[in-house]
């Protein structure tokens, strides 16, 4: 008898659970850690106490003709966030599923990583700015940073409204950016 069989005929006696560890926890803590990096890198920043999935989910490809039979896709799902007092903030939850692209987060000793996204890596977050759909943001008091208004001082049919279909546009045109900077890193390198 092989090990397969011993396990499937345990599997029968014991009724192993495949499902018996929860990742839940695990995956909601690692996408609110990339969320908090994110609000840095964009320099936007709101509150987390209301954050959710609009439950729009899109998988994105970028073509490209440097990679022979690779697509870049990317799975994308648009979110939305803030506090009990302040105007909603778009912002996606991205992970790169086939192809490769450039991983423009800030890494060790502040130089940008440039390392195909892979693993763990392949998970990242992208806030649309002021310009980029995220229309409401005010300035922040920091110099060159924003911030979601109050509902207080936010005036319905006054001040602009964030828009969700520039949002994607976005998305769409930061992930082709992303898979440009790949293709141009990998030709620099063959130059070399």
């Amino acid at each position: 008898m092989n090990k397969k069989e011993i396990a499937n005929i345990l599997e029968l006696i014991y009724e192993y659970d495949k499902n018996f560890f929860d990742y839940d926890r695990l995956t909601d803590d690692r996408w609110r850690t990339l969320l908090h990096d994110s609000m840095k890198k964009f320099k936007i920043h709101f509150d987390l106490e209301n954050n959710d999935s609009t439950k729009i989910q899109r998988v994105i490809t970028i073509p490209q003709n440097h990679w022979s039979n690779t697509d870049c896709k990317f799975k994308c799902e648009l979110c939305i966030a803030c506090g009990d007092w302040e105007v909603p903030v778009y912002y996606f939850k991205v992970q790169l599923i086939s192809g490769y692209c450039f991983n423009d987060d800030i890494v060790n000793q502040n130089k940008n990583s440039m390392g195909r996204m892979s693993g763990v890596n392949s998970m990242f977050i992208f806030i649309p700015g002021k310009e980029e759909g995220n229309y409401h943001l005010l300035p922040s008091r920091k110099q060159g940073e924003w911030c979601a208004p109050d509902n207080n001082s936010y005036k319905e049919g006054i001040d602009p409204k964030s828009n969700e279909r520039d949002c994607w546009k976005s998305l769409e045109k930061y992930l082709k950016k992303l898979v440009e900077m790949e293709i141009e890193k990998i030709r620099l390198e063959k130059k070399s």
